[in-house]
Parts: C-alpha cells; structure tokens; sequence
C-alpha cells in the first residue's frame, strides 16, 4: 500500500485564516501548502513522503510563525484512522507524529 484513499482518512482542507482547532484528539493536522493540499485530495495521502502531523493546539501555535501571505492550508485527518501508520517525531512542546508505510496489523 502507498496510499490511504482521503475517504478512508476522513481527510478534508481547512482554511488557515479561519483555524480553530476543537478540544480532544479525535484528528491530527498537516500545515501544507494548498496546491499540495489539493494534490493529496485528488490522489490520496502519500505513506512514503513523511508527511508531518501535529495535534490540534500545536498546528495552531505553528501557523502562527507562519507569514500570512504564505498559501497554507491545514490537512486534517481522523486520528483513529490513520494511528496504524504514525511514528512519534518530536515531542518537545506536545505530540508530533510522521506518516510512514508500514503494515497496520503491526507485523
């Protein structure tokens, strides 16, 4: 598998200007830029590129550092749905999860 369908990962785009993330984590969100927002849409979301998922309050703090002209969108997923292909990265300031291709039944 090289790919998860955006159906199967609940996977939408939000606005950047407009995020609020909601308390709980129920979904993870990728900052990226919208055109490559839009190609993972259109494709589905990529196992091998080591796209970068962070929770909600740290996407947040994120986009704040981020210049307002830059065209960023959010990519949010269901965290459940995509648990069996996440390794922790970082966790400085909070969780920060790597989307990898690996066998969700963990052999």
């Amino acid at each position: 598998m090289t790919h998860l369908t955006t159906e199967d990962v609940g996977a939408v785009i939000l606005d950047a200007e407009t995020f609020r993330p909601p308390a709980g984590e129920t979904f993870l969100y990728a900052l990226i830029g919208r055109a490559e927002g839009q190609t993972i849409l259109d494709g589905g979301l990529p196992l091998a590129d080591g796209l970068i998922f962070l929770e909600g309050s740290l996407a947040a703090l994120a986009l704040a550092d981020i210049p307002p002209e830059q065209d960023i969108g959010i990519l949010r997923v269901r965290r459940r749905l995509i648990q069996s292909w996440l390794e922790v990265a970082h966790e400085d300031h909070g969780s920060c999860y790597v989307l990898v291709a690996k066998d969700p039944s963990g052999r």
